[in-house]
């Protein structure tokens, strides 16, 4: 699996279609490569694996003050680091959690499942 986690970072920018998100304290994705297991005929254990494209699990902490950026129909979500984009396309959020954590401000926990990811050099003029 390769993953992609950014911890803090003012060059790094997050954003859905061309709408900025704001209060992002973290972000990680990962890429995950689901397989189709063939069986033969009345046989226990598979004969061969067919790998099924990919797919990419992405994790947002956002602090609970900015919390429904995110749309409920599919998106797009970009993260841009000066020289490249990544576009993170199709996606949807699967999970959202609040966590408090003693004097911490609150923190939504937001997971997001993708379909397909471009990775894009970004044109300085």
């Amino acid at each position: 699996m390769n993953e992609l986690r950014i911890v803090r970072g003012t060059d790094v920018r997050l954003s859905v279609g061309e709408t900025p998100l704001f209060g992002v304290t973290a972000f990680s994705a990962g890429e995950k490569a689901p397989c189709h297991q063939v069986y033969e005929f009345l046989s226990a254990k598979p004969c061969e694996t067919v790998p099924q494209g990919a797919r990419y699990e992405l994790e947002l902490s956002v602090m609970a003050l900015f919390d429904g950026q995110l749309p409920r129909e599919r998106f797009t979500l970009c993260v841009e680091d000066g020289d490249s984009c990544y576009r993170y396309e199709n996606c949807r959020v699967t999970e959202q959690k609040t966590e408090v954590k003693g004097n911490e401000g609150a923190v939504e926990r937001i997971f997001i499942e993708a379909d397909r990811m471009e990775k894009r050099r970004n044109e300085h003029e």
